[in-house]
């Protein structure tokens, strides 16, 4: 069976068939070349659906550490590029978190550093996934947004230690905004 390979969705096949899930891909992808052709808001709502699903098939923390990896995916050379040139651009860590927040405003995302817990907090008003941004949030499987664990772990670890990352709430899983707290082992700077 042929399933989509490109795009953005292509990546949760990738990363299905990576994982050794080739065989439950059948039952969670079945559909999966029909997506292109749905419009922007179905095709949130589709991604919804295979993670339904993908929780059914593999496992709730099966299908977590697939969307881990395709934010880890998704972040890239270009965002890793981004906060290094931030971070090199940057003369206190102060700085940095001055400089990144001023970049990241067109994002709709502050940055919070708390140096003595030695913790970022980071909070988004819009969500910018491309894949599933012009839907409505998700009523049944609202772990899709996990995959930004993934996407955080390679932009901060680009000029940080991090220890732990958390999604504590997501737009996409029927909060006002989304919010991360990363925290930092105990020697920061990388």
């Amino acid at each position: 069976m042929e399933y989509l390979e490109g795009g953005r969705f292509g990546r949760i096949t990738k990363h299905l068939r990576r994982q050794g899930y080739e065989k439950e891909m059948e039952e969670i992808l079945y559909d999966s070349k029909n997506f292109p052709k749905l419009k922007k808001p179905e095709q949130t709502k589709y991604v919804e659906t295979v993670m339904g699903r993908m929780d059914k098939s593999i496992g709730k923390d099966n299908a977590e550490r697939v969307l881990i990896e395709c934010g880890v995916q998704c972040c890239g050379k270009s965002w890793s590029s981004f906060v290094k040139r931030i971070w090199n651009q940057s003369e206190s860590i102060n700085d940095f978190f001055i400089k990144l927040n001023e970049e990241e405003e067109k994002y709709n995302t502050q940055f919070t550093y708390d140096p003595n817990r030695n913790t970022i907090a980071v909070e988004r008003s819009k969500c910018v996934c491309g894949l599933i941004n012009k839907g409505k949030p998700f009523k049944t499987h609202k772990g899709y947004c996990k995959c930004s664990i993934g996407h955080m772990s390679v932009f901060f670890n680009t000029v940080f230690n991090v220890k732990e990352i958390q999604i504590k709430q997501s737009i996409y899983s029927g909060s006002d905004t989304c919010k991360w707290h990363i925290q930092l082992n105990e020697f920061a700077q990388q």
